[in-house]
């Protein structure tokens, strides 16, 4: 599987994908940079700079930043360009609700495909491969790698449940999810990984006895502490900006 994450090598650059339209290709590239890490918190985006960078005319880029503006990641301010916008706790709770509902669904669907014989529990390898790599080095684990095979096992998950709308959808959020991941505390995710893989073990667990109140509530689990985990670091994030 690729990664899960966009190459850090091009963070920033405009590369386009086969079958996007420059505008689409600018949306991409400008979301990338807002979710990881490229701008400052709460940096302001000028179309005219955005458009000499890229090296292309001024209403692409107006047309992608404002498409961002309507999805919520930066607001537009008359006269003064754009301004990218900090994650409410409320909008980290109700991304987490939905990752908790697709997730669940998955995992449900997964194991009825289980007990269908439609797959076998050699489905599973890749959720137990990926997992014994975030295990394997967790002292020599970049912070990157780790929201990478995080990412990677999440989506192999949802791959399980087979049903292409549901795929979609996680892929839909996904961005958002390792954005907020890659953005959490970066002192603090070491502490996080032995809980983790005890909870992502729990879910392989689930998966193999083909039980969805047990996998339901593994998932329970594992989502709740991470959305804890998640809100606690943009309250820190918040006291460490105010106190500047």
């Amino acid at each position: 599987m690729t990664s899960a994450l966009p190459d850090p090598s091009e963070l920033g650059q405009l590369v386009g994908k086969p079958g996007e339209t420059l505008q689409e290709t600018l949306h991409r590239t400008l979301l990338e940079m807002i979710l990881f890490g490229y701008f400052e918190r709460g940096a302001r985006l000028y179309p005219q700079e955005l458009s000499l960078k890229f090296g292309v005319s001024l209403t692409p880029v107006r047309e992608a930043l404002m498409r961002l503006a309507t999805e919520g990641y930066i607001e537009a301010i008359p006269r003064r360009g754009f301004h990218i916008r900090t994650p409410t706790p409320k909008q980290v709770a109700d991304l987490w609700q939905v990752r908790f509902g697709l997730e669940v669904m998955a995992g449900e669907l997964a194991i009825g495909r289980l007990a269908a014989g439609d797959i076998t529990l050699k489905s599973l390898g890749p959720l137990e491969s990926i997992q014994g790599k975030l295990e394997a080095a967790p002292k020599r684990m970049s912070h990157r790698l780790h929201v990478d095979l995080n990412g990677r096992f999440h989506h192999s998950l949802v791959e399980l449940s087979g049903n292409d709308l549901l795929i979609s959808l996680y892929r839909s959020i996904q961005m958002q999810l390792l954005g907020a991941w890659i953005q959490r505390g970066l002192n603090s995710w070491r502490d996080r990984l032995e809980s983790e893989g005890v909870e992502h073990h729990a879910i392989i667990a689930a998966l193999r006895a083909r039980d969805v109140e047990q996998y339901r509530a593994a998932t329970r689990k594992h989502i709740d502490r991470s959305l804890q985990g998640a809100l606690n670091d943009l309250s820190a994030q918040d006291r460490d900006g105010a106190s500047e």
